[in-house]
């Protein structure tokens, strides 16, 4: 979530994560990263398969237009001029609740864990570590660079996702796009602290005989639960502070990004008629 990129990635959004060529190979995609983690003996991989299926059709046929219906009615928005401050922090909101309904559908599913051997369970965790430290690699190779430079990285990136849906940003819009940038709290830190969390408690409940499936599903359904109080805090302010820069930026639109707008909203919702038709029959 913390990519963003403008208004319209905030009309675009939902669109563009799923509105691809991807998404209809999205069920092998999962499989595979599923065989980074941990390895499967056959029967695993066929139940593995079996529900990835069954996630791929149910998200298609059921998430897939309620996704359409909310970027068209926000679409229309954007072209009769009538979008509100308000109705950005409700998209939001809405973004969110179509992403517990992913976590509800997967922890519904989520007994293939409990079919795991020890050693399996061991890998996996041991997997989820070496991943959470490469992050933290990461994370210290860019803190070595100067704060001006990684705000400069940032700036660029948002400005060239920005630049692909309006068109040549004008004098005003660079400066909001720079306001924000700089005035954002950083956020990568306190989440990677948050997922070490996330991954100690996964860890004890998939490693308990038998796994404890109660807790288990508390971390699926509510992991915000292990955020700190200070992380909660920052997150709420990035939200405010990326809603205000939405909003500043939707006001400073020319008529041509308008139009811009429209047309990249329009290209979207056709990919997700398509899709919804293939996976339909």
């Amino acid at each position: 979530m913390y990519r963003l990129t403008g208004v319209l990635t905030v009309l675009i959004f939902i669109a563009g994560c799923t509105a691809n060529i991807g998404y209809q190979f999205a069920d092998t995609l999962v499989e595979w990263k599923v065989k980074d983690y941990v390895d499967l003996n056959g029967e695993q991989q066929e139940l593995l398969s079996e529900k990835v299926d069954e996630l791929h059709q149910w998200h298609a046929q059921t998430q897939l237009p309620l996704y359409r219906k909310e970027l068209k009615a926000l679409r229309d928005k954007v072209e009769e001029k009538s979008l509100t401050q308000n109705d950005i922090g409700d998209f939001e909101d809405t973004l969110w609740a179509f992403w517990e309904n992913v976590l509800i559908k997967i922890e519904s599913e989520a007994d293939l864990l409990a079919t795991l051997s020890v050693k399996q369970r061991q890998q996996l965790v041991s997997r989820l570590e070496e991943a959470q430290e490469e992050r933290y690699q990461r994370l210290k190779e860019d803190k070595e660079q100067s704060d001006i430079l990684r705000r400069l990285d940032r700036i660029s990136e948002v400005e060239e996702d920005l630049e692909d849906i309006l068109g040549d940003l004008t004098t005003e819009q660079d400066k909001l796009l720079r306001g924000w940038v700089s005035d954002s709290p950083q956020l990568r830190e306190p989440w990677l602290s948050y997922r070490a969390s996330w991954i100690t408690e996964f860890e004890k409940a998939l490693l308990k005989q038998p796994v404890d499936e109660e807790k288990m599903s508390s971390l699926i359904l509510d992991p915000k639960q292990l955020r700190s109080e200070s992380f909660q805090q920052k997150s709420e302010e990035s939200s405010e502070l990326r809603n205000k820069f939405l909003w500043d930026m939707y006001q400073s639109l020319t008529q041509e990004q308008r139009k811009n707008v429209i047309k990249k909203a329009d290209e979207y919702i056709d990919l997700l008629d398509s899709l919804i038709k293939d996976f339909s029959n």
